[in-house]
């Protein structure tokens, strides 16, 4: 039989590592388990020793495992079909496993399925693939393994994500005719900096004339440009580099972050996109039978506002008080007055689970009105900003041919 090199956590939780022969890794894993050992990690004595020896080499570049989202929408959405036509779990993952096409993907689902069979709920095996499966997911996922309702779980989660990826993709969509314009544009601009504008400073050079105040800062930006491309690229690298490194420092990134919400525009933008996103998850999560203070917490990890998750914190312990979930959201102030009002109708009438969804139905159709009104001011913003700037530098240029027409009539 094969040898296994493997890493554990005894009763004590004390880590040990050792070598166990098994004919294949759930049967190690499961002789573990027996031992009373709670295994970590088990690889093939051989496979183990290769991947040693590559260590050094790659440790700095190696990533853990990760399913693209389009690779995780298509697999949940083949696993609830699978589910609730009465599949076995297992099963049902190594059926999905072999119709993908994506080697991550096909290695996730796999190991997926071999701690489904040594015993593990789906859930919990997913935790072990945070980077494919974030807590959300996972905690749809384990909300429909304790209602007994997989498979609706699942097929409600697809659906959540089918909805999320068709509003990313209608957006995408509609910024690439921007985007090319504005690369456009910038690269327009950039030879004319670059090459012509330098061509006509020469010429001017042997003029005995003093040229316009626009003139010279347009040939001092140009040669800045030429000089310091460098020096630009660095300090742009930089710049984000740092501001990456301030936004992991929780009390900054939660006043940025409380500062983008009163920006003239974005703000309310953005307040939508976390009310439509909270909406949904809660609606989602609370169709699974998770109990409303489960249910908010997992809700406000699919949060990326940190000023609005302190709210939901807050939210979450007044509802375990006992307050009702409508006058607790008052007081995060990030809900529409609509949404607030639909969500103490559906508590009055005890159908918050029919009135969330109706909720979220309505915040995603604003959202997508608004995106779609951004979006078609964003062509001629790029227009206007970026022939200004032409014009600014087509200008400069006549400015010292007109100087010159008006001493030669003089």
């Amino acid at each position: 039989m094969p040898a296994f090199e493997y890493s554990a956590l005894d009763t004590s939780g004390r880590r040990t590592r050792g070598v166990i022969s098994a004919a294949s890794g759930t049967a190690a894993r499961a002789e573990l388990r027996r031992r009373q050992l709670a295994p970590l990690s088990v690889e093939r004595a051989d496979e183990a020793r290769r991947a040693g020896e590559k260590a050094f080499s790659l440790s700095a570049f190696r990533r853990a495992p990760s399913m693209p989202a389009s690779a995780r929408l298509l697999m949940t959405r083949q696993l609830a079909t699978l589910v609730e036509a009465g599949l076995p779990l297992a099963e049902a993952l190594q059926v999905v496993s072999a119709q993908t096409t994506r080697p991550e993907a096909r290695r996730i689902l796999i190991a997926l399925r071999e701690r489904v069979l040594e015993g593990e709920r789906l859930s919990a095996a997913m935790a072990g693939f945070s980077a494919s499966f974030p807590p959300v997911y996972r905690a749809m996922v384990a909300a429909g393994e304790s209602s007994g309702a997989l498979g609706q779980v699942l097929d409600r989660l697809a659906t959540h994500l089918e909805k999320s990826a068709a509003l990313s993709r209608k957006v995408m969509t509609a910024l690439i005719y921007p985007g090319a314009l504005a690369v456009t544009a910038m690269a327009v601009i950039c030879v004319l900096m670059v090459a012509i504008v330098p061509r006509l400073a020469a010429q001017f050079d042997t003029m005995s004339i003093t040229l316009p105040a626009l003139t010279r800062a347009v040939i001092a930006l140009s040669e800045f440009l030429q000089a310091g491309w460098l020096f630009l690229l660095i300090a742009l690298a930089l710049a984000i580099l740092a501001v990456r490194l301030v936004l992991r420092r929780p009390a900054i990134r939660a006043r940025l972050d409380r500062a983008s919400l009163s920006l003239p525009l974005l703000g309310g933008f953005l307040r939508k996109l976390e009310a439509a996103r909270f909406a949904r998850t809660l609606s989602v999560l609370l169709a699974a039978g998770t109990v409303l203070p489960d249910a908010l917490r997992a809700a406000r990890k699919a949060t990326t506002n940190a000023h609005i998750g302190a709210a939901l914190d807050a939210v979450t312990a007044e509802v375990e008080t006992g307050r009702t979930l409508s006058s607790s959201l008052e007081g995060a102030r990030f809900l529409p007055a609509l949404t607030l009002h639909m969500i103490a109708a559906g508590e009055r009438s005890a159908a918050l689970e029919t009135m969330l969804p109706r909720a979220a139905d309505q915040l995603e159709g604003e959202l997508e009105a608004a995106s779609s009104t951004a979006l078609s001011l964003l062509e001629p913003a790029i227009i206007i900003v970026m022939g200004a700037v032409v014009a600014l530098i087509v200008l400069s240029i006549l400015l010292p041919i007109l100087q010159l027409n008006t001493l030669a009539l003089n």
